[in-house]
């Protein structure tokens, strides 16, 4: 059964001249394309060629043609490009010739994100951003200990001083105020007990004061060295996949994406304005912010570079179905295809196949490795966790020399990691018993404190050496903060064996085949969808390209199939 085919201009029925050489094409090779005619340029003539004429002289050449092409059940939206030379041969009855454009493809969605920034997707489809809670934990662990140590010294050493000049003062005070004074009769020296008491009263006042100094510098110390919790905004890379596609018409649909929904990135921070120096050194309030979506200053500044990312990042493709993008890794679809076809053989006088292999996807050398931020210290916490390297090696050798196995898989994140902070640092446990005891002597005295609260509440939350970092951050966030065992989400390695690993050179080794095959249009539609089919005798099959011409009965593919040629291969962990 052939496919009909109408065609269509400003919805108006017309027929190419050109109409029996056009048919429909498929190409899975590099972007994964909508379907295409196999043709970039229609002849028109007749009434066809008014139509264009008419547009021309009321909307001039700058704004295309809408023209459709329906085939079977599929509808191909597609425009006439007037800015591309059309031949026009005046207003009779000879024919023009125009190109024509696929409408809302995946080229065109990826001009459309490579020139949208995230400020910009802002201002017409607002980006739902969150807190993200930090704290600044310096490197400079070591020196504010001693300096801790020194104060508390200092001050512990004047109240044990105190104490001791108090004893002192009440033992010997008290004493000669209570001896009697000689005489007759004898009489004791109310004087000496009021000079007493007062020295005792002042002392104690003296001790008192120590102390609250000590509970004071104990405050300041968690407030300065430990300052507040304060909070960055965060975005779910979810959000900003759904509003970037969401501004040009289309639905986004990704398995992937709703597997790692909680994955997040956070955006460098920056100040509205310059404020002095001397401002900056001697105010706590650091004036920092971020606006919760990428801007110029992060590493993903526009929707296109972002996918460009997730691509690469989860070896997966877009595509679009309809009004839907798709975010898909290849198994996806192996997993759903549901086209069979009758594989034939594509020498017939010899009756043999001939193939090729996929040798431009074999690798020697696979890396993954996640940036550092030379303003963060805290990016080098998990050092084993930021890269992994995959070799391919042979098993049996012959002839060292001989040994050919080439290629480089550079995948590079451009983010850092957000650190974790996963336990209280030493100085932050030497610190404790003096929050407790603060907080003991303010609530004995009625009052309330819960520094202890302040220095243990700080296990969990993002964790940076210093206000400002310079590479953006990549996270796995619920309520703004990351589960202790997030790198087994994003680490270099999880991300290799979650969504690398089938690219591995001898499990994914495979022949290449061109042949013609029978095909029905109900397949046709079905294969819009999905490239993967089974064979009669159940083999998978990736569909490399596919062409249809009107009025046939068959299909010329190409597609490829598993093979063993890579048996005497292994990949080994070389780093991760």
């Amino acid at each position: 059964m052939s496919l009909e085919t109408q065609h269509f201009i400003n919805g108006e029925e017309i027929r190419p001249k050109n109409a029996d050489d056009i048919g429909v094409k498929l190409d899975w090779t590099g972007d994964i394309k909508e379907a295409e005619l196999t043709v970039d340029s229609i002849v028109l003539e007749n009434n066809a060629k008014r139509i264009v004429l008419n547009h021309i002289e009321q909307l001039g050449v700058f704004e295309g043609v809408p023209y459709t092409a329906k085939i079977g059940g599929l509808i191909l939206e597609y425009y006439i490009d007037l800015t591309v030379n059309p031949l026009i041969s005046g207003n009779g009855d000879s024919s023009i010739e125009v190109t024509i454009k696929r409408r809302k493809q995946i080229d065109y969605l990826r001009e459309q994100f490579n020139g949208l920034s995230f400020e910009a997707l802002n201002k017409t489809n607002p980006i739902t951003s969150f807190d993200v809670p930090y704290l600044i934990v310096r490197d400079n662990q070591a020196e504010m200990l001693i300096m801790l140590l020194i104060s508390a010294f200092t001050l512990t050493k004047e109240l044990i001083q105190g104490i001791k000049e108090l004893i002192t003062i009440i033992t010997a005070g008290t004493v000669q105020a209570s001896t009697p004074n000689t005489g007759v009769p004898p009489s004791v020296d109310t004087g000496d007990i009021i000079a007493q008491v007062l020295r005792i009263g002042a002392q104690i006042v003296y001790l008192a004061g120590i102390l609250i100094a000590l509970i004071d510098l104990t405050k300041k110390i968690i407030e300065l060295i430990f300052p507040p919790i304060r909070n960055l905004k965060g975005v779910k890379v979810k959000e900003l996949c759904e509003k970037a596609c969401a501004k040009f018409g289309f639905t986004f649909s990704s398995s992937i994406i709703n597997e790692n929904a909680q994955l997040t990135i956070l955006p460098v921070p920056f100040q509205p304005k310059n404020k002095s120096i001397f401002t900056n050194l001697f105010t706590l309030d650091n004036g920092v912010y971020n606006k919760g979506y990428p801007t110029a200053q992060d590493s993903i500044s526009t929707a296109g570079l972002m996918f460009d990312w997730l691509e690469e990042y989860f070896n997966a493709k877009l595509r679009i179905v309809g009004t839907q993008v798709q975010f898909e890794i290849r198994d996806f679809y192996v997993l759903n295809s549901g086209v069979s076809i009758k594989n034939t053989l594509n020498l017939q006088d010899v009756r043999e196949n001939q193939w090729n292999y996929n040798l431009g996807e074999a690798w020697k050398r696979y890396f993954i490795h996640y940036r550092t931020d030379p303003s963060d210290t805290h990016t080098y916490d998990n050092v084993t966790q930021l890269d992994c390297e995959y070799s391919t090696e042979p098993v049996s050798i012959v002839n060292a020399d001989l040994v050919s196995i080439k290629g480089l898989v550079d995948i590079a994140p451009p983010f850092a990691f957000g650190a974790r902070k996963s336990k209280l640092t030493t100085v932050e446990e030497f610190v404790l018993p003096f929050a407790k005891l603060a907080d003991e002597v303010v609530q004995f005295f009625g009052g309330s404190s819960d520094l202890v609260a302040k220095v243990v509440g700080r296990v969990g939350v993002l964790q940076i050496s210093q206000q400002y970092f310079s590479v953006t951050k990549l996270m796995v966030t619920t309520n703004g903060k990351q589960p202790v065992n997030f790198l087994d989400q994003i680490g270099a390695n999880s991300i290799y064996q979650k969504y690398h690993v089938i690219n591995q050179v001898k499990e994914n080794f495979k022949r290449i085949y061109s042949a013609t095959i029978p095909f029905s249009t109900k397949n046709f539609e079905d294969l819009l969808e999905n490239n993967y089919v089974t064979d009669e005798l159940g083999n998978s099959l990736e569909i490399l390209t596919f062409e249809y011409i009107n009025e046939s009965k068959t299909a010329e593919i190409e597609y490829s199939i598993l093979s063993d040629e890579a048996f005497n291969t292994k990949t080994i962990l070389i780093n991760g």
